[in-house]
């Protein structure tokens, strides 16, 4: 015991392993979680900071495994290092007020302590205030993603405040708080479902039918991957609508041209397209018995223009029966003659 004693006095604060080492980086005083606890949400503050301090070895120092050595001893300077520098990280990440509270505690444990008994009590009125923001939350214009995240949050939150009984007296056979902790999870399957929005419903229906329900993760897959098949039926629909608008007034300032290419013989000659005049035209070249030598280049049809292409502009009504009237004439002729 007495050389293990002298190892860790001679070598505390040089191992990296040893509980007193402090890396040079660590002497910065730097914010170590995201945000500084300010009196609310004391519970995920105290979640963060455990996790930073446990990546650097120094969790002993607030869960009071680490007794406060003697002061004679050789060991005390190491701890009384660690402890100051640790006091300062926990000021750095706490709101000015609650900071100037604990200020004057004389270690990381006093002051741990005293935020845990401050802030970290549970009471039915941050339950309800929990449940009450679940009840209200919805969908509304966020994506999956964020609504998702904020209703974890919710969750989150609620597990912290109210968590599920567990056994504790490690007799148990029969597996109770699994079968607790696996109902909890299949509710909140149906309790994220329950507030989508209405647009998701065939493939809310396609996840109730599964047997079993899939867990939480894989059902946010599900509707994310659906919604960005959503945004890509979506963008495509809008590039074909443009596209047909886009021909749409490309026709129309075709048909609004002065002049209209029709081709004679093999001459392409420029005619115009007011109507009235074509018409014209055409009734004087059928009462001199002569044909038009013009035809518009859509149809090839002789003595066409754009305005009368039926291909182009659709067949008036009951066009198709004249024609097969007009079919079966010429048949009983050829069969009479």
């Amino acid at each position: 015991m007495a050389e293990t004693s002298t190892t860790i006095v001679n070598t505390g604060n040089q191992d990296p392993l040893s509980v007193f080492y402090i890396h040079p980086s660590d002497v910065s005083v730097h914010q170590l979680v995201l945000v500084k606890f300010s009196g609310s949400g004391f519970h995920n503050w105290k979640c963060s900071m455990i996790l930073t301090l446990s990546t650097k070895n120094k969790l002993r120092f607030v869960d009071g495994s680490i007794e406060v050595p003697d002061i004679t001893s050789d060991e005390y300077k190491y701890w009384e290092r660690c402890n100051n520098l640790f006091i300062s990280w926990i000021i750095v990440n706490l709101d000015d007020t609650i900071a100037k509270s604990v200020l004057f505690l004389q270690t990381t444990r006093e002051i741990w302590q005293d935020l845990d008994d401050r802030f970290g009590y549970t009471s039915m009125a941050q339950v309800y205030s929990l449940e009450q923001q679940f009840l209200d939350i919805n969908q509304g214009t966020d994506i999956v993603s964020e609504f998702f995240t904020k209703i974890k949050t919710i969750w989150d939150n609620l597990n912290d405040a109210n968590p599920l009984p567990y056994c504790t007296c490690k007799k148990c056979t029969c597996n109770l708080s699994q079968i607790l902790v696996h109902q909890q999870l299949e509710h909140r399957v149906l309790q994220f479902m329950m507030k989508l929005s209405e647009q998701y419903s065939q493939v809310r229906g396609n996840v109730l039918m599964m047997e079993p329900l899939p867990n939480i993760s894989q059902t946010y897959k599900l509707f994310a991957q659906e919604e960005s098949h959503k945004e890509i039926c979506s963008v495509t629909n809008q590039t074909e609508s443009m596209a047909f608008y886009a021909d749409k007034i490309r026709f129309n300032q075709n048909a609004g041209n002065k002049q209209q290419t029709f081709y004679s013989g093999n001459k392409e000659q420029q005619y115009p397209t007011n109507t009235s005049q074509n018409f014209k035209a055409d009734s004087q070249n059928q009462r001199r018995g002569t044909k038009p030598n013009y035809f518009y280049s859509h149809c090839k049809t002789p003595g066409h223009s754009m305005e009368r292409c039926f291909k182009l502009n659709g067949y008036p009504p009951g066009f198709q029966d004249r024609q097969t009237k007009k079919f079966a004439a010429v048949v009983q002729r050829d069969n009479t003659s």
